[in-house]
């Protein structure tokens, strides 16, 4: 399934949001493919990739590091 979705950063910005969505890369490799992170401004990005697990991309999605990291850096993340 091809997805696309919007990044949006309030308490922090783009590169930092960025350094953080690298450090799990190899975790998220295992449920998706073809990942494409475009930079919209310093606090917007728009991903697109390819899932090929869903269910274990929702169980890291909802990890508490994730989860407690997104929260401290205002990350809201919408379909589109």
């Amino acid at each position: 399934m091809q997805v696309t979705a919007k990044v949006t950063i309030e308490n922090s910005t783009y590169d930092e949001w960025y350094n953080f969505f690298l450090s799990y890369a190899g975790r998220r490799a295992d449920f998706i493919q073809n990942e494409k992170v475009e930079k919209i401004s310093s606090n917007e990005a728009k991903v697109s990739f390819e899932i090929i697990d869903l269910e274990g991309l929702t169980q890291l999605s909802a990890s508490k590091d994730i989860v407690d990291k997104e929260a401290e850096m205002g990350i809201t993340t919408e379909i589109v």
